[in-house]
């Protein structure tokens, strides 16, 4: 076994032993077997970190600058009205192949994973309802059906991906815009 190898293991045995993953008298014992009775292994690394806390620190960071640039986009559609109306939409388009891309390369069902589903549904949402505002602010027929669109999908993929939170969207979403059709009649 190599010692960069040998090292990290014996890190996140160190990290186990401090925040109490596994007895202490297993983790002495497995940082003896890996040290193989050397100085190194058997005294504590201070200032180092287990892996897991490094993942899980790059992975809130990425999260971080995902939501941060969906909001920036999100806000952006409505908010910059002097701008042309293709490059913020070619900006949505390449966040939301982004936010895919990065759901493709997720493969751990995580609360990352849950949140690039919603940043990428309510950016839909928001370039379905900026291309409505531009192009057809007279038809309100047509906003409901893009909104009808947008529930469907969502209710779509929460059945077909089984995410309770998309299947209870989309039904409460069609809902409200059947209980407004009757209302407004």
């Amino acid at each position: 076994m190599n010692a960069q190898r040998k090292r990290i293991i014996i890190t996140e045995i160190q990290y186990w032993k401090q925040n109490k993953l596994l007895p202490e008298h297993y983790c002495d014992f497995l940082i003896t077997l890996y040290a193989r009775g050397e100085e190194d292994g058997t005294e504590e690394m201070k200032g180092s970190k287990g892996i897991l806390e490094h993942e899980k620190k790059t992975r809130v960071g990425r999260v971080i600058a995902i939501s941060l640039l969906t909001i920036l986009v999100f806000g952006g559609m409505f908010l910059l009205k002097n701008y042309s109306v293709w490059p913020m939409s070619a900006a949505a388009v390449l966040a939301t192949i982004l936010l895919i891309i990065s759901l493709g390369k997720s493969r751990v069902s995580s609360n990352f994973t849950s949140l690039l589903y919603i940043l990428s549904a309510f950016l839909l949402l928001g370039l379905s309802l900026k291309v409505w505002m531009i192009f057809f602010e007279t038809e309100t027929m047509l906003l409901i059906g893009l909104l009808v669109l947008n529930c469907v999908l969502w209710l779509f993929a929460g059945r077909l991906l089984k995410l309770l939170y998309f299947t209870i969207s989309g039904s409460v979403g069609l809902l409200l815009i059947i209980g407004f059709l009757f209302l407004s009649m």
